[in-house]
């Protein structure tokens, strides 16, 4: 025999996890996008290889990512802007770390890389909603 679930209250979670799946799937694209944005500055700026900057951009973005979704889940990161900058610099942290790992002895590098790429990629994240608040 089925068991008969009311609308009002089956129908909210079912939109809550595909809002979950969507969520997920947004966030991963989004990460792949920017880690292709971030490979090609750390092309440019002659960090290695673009194989080589792919994965480092794909290790570095899913590590501050991780960070960043345990900061939030802890309710670190409020409603104000001020998470931008704190965000920011986190990210720049973390990655070069993560440079660093992958390519020592080449510290300025790593860290020049880090900064720029990072603001390429905040640019890149932020301008959309500039234009559409414009």
């Amino acid at each position: 025999m089925l068991a008969f679930v009311p609308y009002d209250v089956g129908v909210p979670w079912v939109l809550i996890a595909a809002a979950a799946v969507f969520s997920v799937g947004a966030a991963i694209v989004l990460t792949l996008i920017i880690s292709v944005v971030e490979s090609i500055v750390m092309l440019l700026l002659k960090w290695d290889k673009f194989g080589r900057s792919l994965w480092a951009s794909l290790l570095m973005n899913v590590t501050s990512t991780i960070f960043g979704g345990v900061l939030i889940a802890l309710g670190l990161f409020g409603g104000s802007y001020i998470w931008l900058a704190v965000a920011f610099v986190l990210s720049v942290l973390i990655e070069g770390g993560v440079l660093m790992l992958m390519k020592r002895g080449a510290a300025r590098q790593n860290w020049i890389v880090s900064l720029i790429a990072n603001l390429v990629s905040y640019l890149f994240i932020l301008l959309p909603f500039v234009w559409l608040n414009a």
